[in-house]
C-alpha cells in the first residue's frame, strides 16, 4: 500500500527544492555577455599637403609633395625618443604579416642581436594593424622599440599604402617609463584629428 505524503510535506519539499535551486544559481551566476565594442571607423590617408608643427611653427610642403619617410628625435625631460614614420605603396598580393616581417628585417639588419618581446594585433586609424615590441643593445646601452604597421586605404583611390610608425627609447630612464602608453594614445588619436 502506498502512503501519500501530506500537502504540508509536499509544500515544504517544494520550498526546499526552490531554495536549493536559488542557492546553486547564486553560486554559479550566468555569464555576463558584454556587448561588442563599436568598431573604430576606418580613416583613409587623404590627399592633403603634408605638414608638421614645430614649436608653434607650421611647416607645410607645397602641393604635390608628400612625406615618405620621417625620422626625428623628440625629447622628453631631456631624454631622446627616436620616432620614425614611413609610408609606401602596397604591391599586389602583399599581406599585413608579410609587410611587418619586411619592416622588422630592417631593424634586424641594424641590430643583429634584436629580440622580439611581444607581438599583437591592434588597429591603426581603424585599419587592422600589428604591433611588435623588441629589445636590442646599441653599444652598451639597452634600447626598447615598438613598431606598429598597417595597410591603410587612400581616399578616392583603389590603392592602399603601408603605414608604419616606430619609436625607440632607453627603457631604464624613469622619465620615459610612460612613453609607450603615450605613443599608443598618440596612435589611437590619429583617426580623430
Amino acid at each position: 500500500m502506498m502512503t501519500r505524503t501530506s500537502i504540508y510535506d509536499r509544500i515544504s519539499e517544494r520550498r526546499l527544492a526552490l531554495e536549493e535551486a536559488a542557492r546553486v544559481e547564486q553560486q554559479n551566476p550566468p555569464p555576463v555577455i558584454e556587448p561588442e565594442p563599436e568598431p573604430e571607423p576606418v580613416v583613409p590617408l587623404r590627399k592633403t599637403p603634408s605638414r608638421f608643427s614645430f614649436g608653434g611653427f607650421d611647416f607645410s610642403l607645397p602641393e604635390g609633395f608628400n612625406f615618405r619617410d620621417i625620422q626625428t628625435t623628440i625629447e622628453h625631460e631631456g631624454e631622446p625618443v627616436v620616432l620614425t614614420i614611413k609610408r609606401r605603396d602596397v604591391r599586389e598580393g602583399a599581406t599585413l604579416s608579410g609587410l611587418m616581417d619586411e619592416a622588422m628585417q630592417t631593424f634586424r639588419k641594424l641590430y643583429p642581436q634584436l629580440r622580439i618581446i611581444r607581438e599583437r594585433d591592434c588597429t591603426l586609424a581603424g585599419s587592422p594593424a600589428k604591433a611588435v615590441d623588441f629589445h636590442f643593445t646599441m653599444g652598451h646601452a639597452e634600447r626598447h622599440g615598438r613598431l606598429v604597421g598597417s595597410i591603410v586605404p587612400v581616399a578616392e583611390q583603389q590603392a592602399s599604402q603601408w603605414l608604419s610608425l616606430s619609436c625607440v627609447i632607453d627603457p631604464v630612464k624613469p622619465s620615459l617609463s610612460l612613453w609607450l602608453v603615450d605613443f599608443d594614445n598618440m596612435l589611437s588619436g590619429m583617426a580623430t584629428r
